[in-house]
């Protein structure tokens, strides 16, 4: 990839990802690592360390019922085993909401209730005391977040946790890297 080189805090974790073919770049030359992730491109990352498994029956999601999209399987495979749920509330509840761009939080609770699933999960307390925006947590992401912080899968940045800010390529990418190297 021409976008960065060795020197960005995130090179380690996109060459284990290319390496591992967990990520691809966004064309042959590029990685892209500011653009934002979507929900729909998380879950199709976790579904490709699993090696794609299928699930057979359709999606439960009103918003994600086109089998040709390329995250369909995907998120009907995390939704057969308790990664993602969907939206809970307001005008998006029932829905799984594939194109919306996943925030560090959303992210976090992802990756927590995949733990779960792998059997990685251990109960952890974060230490919230260096980060000044811990508080800016959404209720729905506390759990996931206490055991991302814990575990050592969000480090943060500036001591900040940035909660609600949407996650780049780069800070999706480190926190795969993180969790598959540090919690499993």
């Amino acid at each position: 990839f021409n976008d960065f080189n060795v020197n960005n805090w995130y090179y380690d974790a996109v060459k284990y990802a290319y390496n591992n073919k967990i990520m691809s770049g966004t064309n042959s030359k590029t990685f892209s690592p500011e653009s934002n992730v979507t929900r729909g491109m998380l879950v199709t990352i976790l579904h490709n360390m699993e090696g794609k498994p299928y699930i057979s029956g359709t999606s439960k999601f009103p918003d994600v019922q086109n089998s040709k999209e390329y995250y369909y399987n995907a998120v009907k495979w995390a939704s057969a085993n308790n990664i993602v749920s969907g939206y809970s509330s307001g005008k998006n509840k029932g829905k799984f909401g594939p194109d919306d761009l996943i925030t560090r939080e959303q992210l976090a609770v992802i990756l927590w209730k995949y733990s779960k699933y792998k059997g990685t999960y251990k109960n952890v307390t974060a230490d919230y005391s260096k980060f000044s925006d811990s508080k800016n947590i959404s209720d729905f992401a506390k759990k996931g977040m206490n055991w991302a912080v814990g575990a050592g899968v969000i480090t943060g940045s500036n001591g900040k946790l940035s909660p609600q800010g949407n996650a780049t390529r780069a800070e999706a990418v480190s926190m795969i890297y993180k969790y598959c190297t540090k919690v499993k």
